[in-house]
């Protein structure tokens, strides 16, 4: 096992960390999916489960040369990627405050949130989870793992994306729809 994998699973582990410590309403730890989440949850669960399994299997492949890349500096380059990943994702969770929760809904009081990064990105916190995600495959040295959790990564975000601005154009309605014309949807200048 490389050093990038033992690095990789620590910034893994700070990850649910900084989760379990940016939610503290009850709402916000409530696992049960609003009206409109359209099982978007659950596939982002399993897209993260799926990943997560595939860099703990890594080392494993790499040994049998399943995927396996031997150029070293690729780990290093995957790290950086998932400690940027990992500020994006607590810069957006920090922005929204109470509103940060785990499933789709809509909480009491809430609002559309246009400071940054929500004023560039409208999705900075998939951005951030997405970019943990490759900076991982790229860390654990595999580009079968990269592959994959790039596929999955991308795939069940656009879903989740989907259901959830449906959701926040339903419930905001005209002022969501001037803040979606204003802001790309998770990279500038691409989408």
């Amino acid at each position: 096992m490389t050093i990038t994998t033992v690095l990789a699973y620590i910034l893994i582990t700070c990850y649910f960390v900084v989760e379990r410590s940016l939610r503290k309403s009850k709402q916000a730890l409530n696992l049960k999916p609003g009206v409109a989440d359209a099982g978007s949850s659950q596939v982002l669960w399993a897209s993260g489960v799926i990943s997560i399994l595939l860099i703990i299997a890594a080392p494993i492949l790499n040994v049998y040369g399943v995927g396996y890349w031997s150029y070293g500096n690729v780990g290093w380059l995957g790290l950086i990627l998932m400690i940027g990943g990992l500020a994006m994702r607590y810069w957006a969770a920090k922005t929204l405050g109470e509103f940060y929760t785990r499933t789709l809904q809509i909480i009491e009081g809430q609002r559309v949130v246009n400071q940054a990064p929500y004023n560039v990105i409208r999705h900075p916190g998939y951005l951030g989870t997405l970019l943990m995600e490759i900076g991982a495959g790229l860390a654990v040295t595999n580009w079968v793992v990269l592959l994959v959790a790039v596929v999955i990564g991308i795939t069940s975000r656009t879903y989740r994306i989907g259901v959830e601005e449906q959701m926040l154009e339903a419930s905001f309605g005209e002022e969501y729809k001037m803040y979606a014309d204003n802001t790309w949807k998770l990279v500038p200048f691409l989408y």
